[in-house]
């Protein structure tokens, strides 16, 4: 009988190591003049699951009406996946983008990707002109990929308000990003278009 219970136990050591893990986690700290960028990193704030259950969708409401630009990158190879309907998901025509539309299991994203303007790729540039290995890298990185623009996401933070904050924003543009994220100051994201929610 114990041997059972001992067996038991073990099989459900991924459960209980698993079923409170956070969905997504972003460096809170970010000035969005640097597009979500975390100069120290030294605030981890973790968002999970069940937040997005109690949460709302608004859109982004910004002076120019064109949502949040972020630096969380989506790959060249997801964004061909994306353009060419691989994640099967609904888009709208907002202005110049093409708005994609994440809606599963009570989470609703509304997005768009774009290449890296200028100011983004002088940042990155900027932040690491002394740094032999990796400036190169990193600019052509953002040149070749591609960026998260948020256009509607959930309250998780302000549940009172209708309007998303930036770290809102963050947050959604982090969980449609690649996992692996290479500036310095963006967290890896969760790639929920590849791996689910």
């Amino acid at each position: 009988m114990k041997r059972s219970i001992y067996f038991l136990l073990f099989l459900m050591i991924p459960y209980f190591l698993t079923a409170e893990d956070p969905v997504v986690s972003i460096y809170d700290e970010f000035d969005d003049g640097l597009f979500g960028k975390s100069i120290h990193r030294g605030v981890i704030v973790s968002v999970k699951k069940e937040a997005f259950t109690r949460a709302e969708t608004f859109k982004v409401k910004n002076d120019d009406e064109e949502g949040y630009l972020t630096a969380v990158v989506m790959s060249k190879d997801n964004a061909e996946k994306l353009q060419k309907g691989y994640f099967q998901l609904n888009n709208k025509t907002a202005g110049e983008h093409t708005v994609y539309i994440y809606s599963r299991e009570g989470l609703h994203i509304e997005f768009s990707i774009e290449k890296a303007n200028t100011k983004l790729i002088d940042i990155v540039s900027d932040y690491y002109r002394n740094d032999e290995l990796w400036h190169d890298p990193l600019v052509e990185y953002y040149r070749e990929n591609y960026v998260i623009r948020i256009h509607a996401a959930e309250n998780v933070f302000d549940s009172w308000s209708d309007e998303i904050t930036y770290n809102e924003a963050i947050v959604a543009a982090t969980l449609i990003g690649d996992s692996d994220q290479w500036l310095w100051g963006i967290h890896d994201g969760s790639d929920i278009l590849n791996k689910g929610y």
